[in-house]
């Protein structure tokens, strides 16, 4: 058996083994030739959706004109589009899209310090996704997913973006995929501008004298490898990659039964959607061929048939029987179609908004039929909506997948927030070392209500039932406050979190005039509490200063309280009537005649 110093040595040597540029090469190319095959399915994906036919996936550079449709193209075409495929992506995208996410930190069983990491990695985070609208983009990973079956979100560790990237452009292996952990992964950017590229590989490029470039990012955390290949100029750049994951997080419509590749959305619809354009190609045709009017003129009649206008419909002539001497001219509107097309039409339609779960309520903002009372239109809704519960779970572990891969891949050396007065300063390598300690969850950011009254109400039905303290009322009433401190309600809070801060940080125990005593008080009892449960041997001596400032905090409401009574008992006495005969006794009878002339006369009533 290996002793853990043979382990140790064993895993620096491993840690130390990186690929060099022949053999990053060959492992691009495996990778390259494996996603090849699923290019074909990713283009006509892309085609049905945007329901334009030359569109490519790989036409990126000078673009394609969607929705753009020549006549005569095809002859066979309809210019009627009902793309039910588009349809349904864009409804459930919709729905999913209106239930906000947003990633809590907790601690478990943590210290103080692991309380203000897990601050600070909240502010940072709630910072991120406001700056770089990470709700849209994971919007979009998730419609690429309907489309192409899965969506990918970039954690680019070197800008400290969040992006979305192409998913036909990302290579993976099947097999890790199949097994649930991947190692490697390739995505190459084609034809991106030489622009956009990081100025660390746009200084390495000499003489090139283009303006896009293919970049392929290869990161493997097996060999900690990170390549960065250039195609125009065939170089290869080899850096280490120590982080303990890929920088890159997906989701899938459907988890794959097998490999890296399932069923989209696009995929479930296209043979209905292929009949739904031969049925309105037969329509379309037949109301173009067809006669909108027709007219029978009788043979021998004195109507001459060109006196007829037919450009609105025919003019057919016949012979009467004998018993139909004298018949006038008559006229037919005959249907071009018959109902049957146009009831298999509706029925292809209702069966895709079937399979995919979406009722006509979400997909047309139309009422099901049979359906009048308010109930039963929310309970349609709350049914439609737990069908799409699994997807919705996906994009909920997205968000939670998207803030750890930040932890686990940014630099450690980096600052977690920029040091200020009301902060200490943390750095990633603090978040990664207390990552045991630490719990990444969810809840939906719409949990109140969006009407302000009826949020008011939410908030003081939770304070009266002790769920939350009175005092945090306001600061949940105002929209998210990032730094904390801009609004006057949430002052008072803020100025009591901050001198516990430096209490417990800095060895400060001064206690601020201008702070709430009664508030103070409370919030150092919830500190010690929540460090008692998490571990009272661990934080015993952050208990202690607490304890000394929560004494300190008596101490000063003690002094004030002796003050105030020795300023209302000089008020009170300077308030007594002076008497008389003692000012003549001192200073003689006639001082005393002004005095009693000029004193006004106090009643001091029984129990003042």
């Amino acid at each position: 058996m290996l002793n853990e110093e043979q382990i140790q040595t064993e895993g620096q040597t491993d840690r130390c083994k990186m690929l060099n540029e022949e053999q990053a090469k060959k492992a691009i190319n495996e990778l390259v030739s494996l996603g090849e095959k699923y290019r074909g399915k990713f283009n006509r994906n892309l085609r049905l959706y945007e329901y334009t036919r030359n569109c490519n996936i790989d036409d990126i550079k000078d673009g394609s004109t969607i929705g753009y449709y020549y006549r005569g193209y095809e002859e066979t075409s309809s210019d009627v589009q009902q793309n039910i495929i588009k349809s349904c992506i864009d409804t459930l995208v919709s729905k999913i899209a209106a239930q906000k996410v947003r990633p809590f930190f907790n601690t478990v069983h943590g210290s103080f310090r692991d309380f203000q990491i897990c601050r600070q990695a909240q502010q940072y985070f709630d910072l991120l996704y406001d700056m770089q609208n990470v709700g849209q983009t994971v919007d979009m990973a998730f419609r690429d997913c309907c489309i192409f079956s899965k969506g990918w979100i970039w954690c680019d560790e070197l800008e400290k973006k969040i992006k979305r990237a192409l998913p036909f452009n990302i290579y993976t292996r099947p097999s890790e995929e199949s097994y649930g952990k991947l190692t490697r992964v390739y995505y190459k950017q084609k034809q991106l501008p030489l622009t956009l590229l990081n100025k660390k590989y746009k200084k390495k490029l000499k003489d090139i004298n283009v303006e896009y470039v293919d970049v392929g990012w290869y990161y493997d955390i097996v060999n900690h490898t990170k390549a960065v290949y250039i195609q125009q100029t065939n170089q290869v750049f080899i850096e280490p990659y120590d982080r303990p994951t890929l920088p890159f997080v997906c989701i899938h419509y459907s988890c794959p039964v097998l490999g890296n590749d399932s069923t989209s959305i696009v995929d479930l619809l296209y043979g209905i959607q292929i009949e739904i354009d031969t049925i309105l190609q037969k329509i379309t045709e037949a109301s173009r061929l067809n006669p909108a009017l027709t007219f029978f003129v009788p043979e021998g009649s004195q109507i001459k048939v060109s006196q007829l206008n037919n450009r609105v419909g025919n003019v057919v002539t016949y012979r009467p029987t004998p018993n139909m001497t004298g018949s006038p001219v008559t006229s037919s509107t005959p249907a071009f179609i018959d109902d049957q097309y146009i009831q298999l039409l509706d029925n292809l339609k209702t069966t895709a908004y079937e399979l995919t779960g979406i009722s006509k309520l979400s997909a047309q903002s139309a009422k099901p039929v049979g359906i009048d009372s308010g109930l039963g239109l929310r309970t349609i809704t709350n049914i439609e909506s737990e069908r799409f519960q699994t997807q919705f779970n996906q994009v909920i572990r997205l968000y939670v997948d998207i803030a750890r891969t930040c932890i686990e891949v940014f630099d450690p050396d980096d600052d977690i927030l920029p040091e200020n007065q009301k902060r200490i300063n943390l750095k990633w390598k603090d978040i990664v070392g207390e990552y045991e300690n630490m719990s990444i969850q969810y809840s939906g950011a719409d949990a109140l209500s969006k009407d302000p009254a009826t949020k008011l109400q939410q908030l003081q039905v939770l304070a009266q039932s002790g769920v939350i303290p009175p005092e945090r009322i306001a600061q949940l009433m105002e929209i998210p406050d990032l730094e904390n401190g801009y609004s006057i309600a949430n002052n008072s809070i803020n100025a009591v979190m901050t001198v516990i801060d430096d209490c417990v940080m800095k060895d400060i125990f001064d206690v601020p005039d201008y702070v709430s005593t009664q508030l103070l008080k409370t919030e150092i009892i919830n500190t010690c509490l929540s460090l008692r449960a998490s571990d009272h041997e661990k934080n015993r001596k952050d208990i202690a200063k607490l304890i000394q400032l929560y004494q300190n905090v008596i101490d000063k409401e003690n002094n004030a309280q002796e003050q105030m009574a020795e300023v209302q008992q000089e008020q009170i006495q300077n308030q007594l009537p002076i008497d008389p005969n003692a000012l003549a006794q001192q200073g003689g009878q006639e001082q005393a005649q002004q005095v009693e002339l000029a004193t006004p006369q106090i009643t001091v009533e029984q129990g003042a």
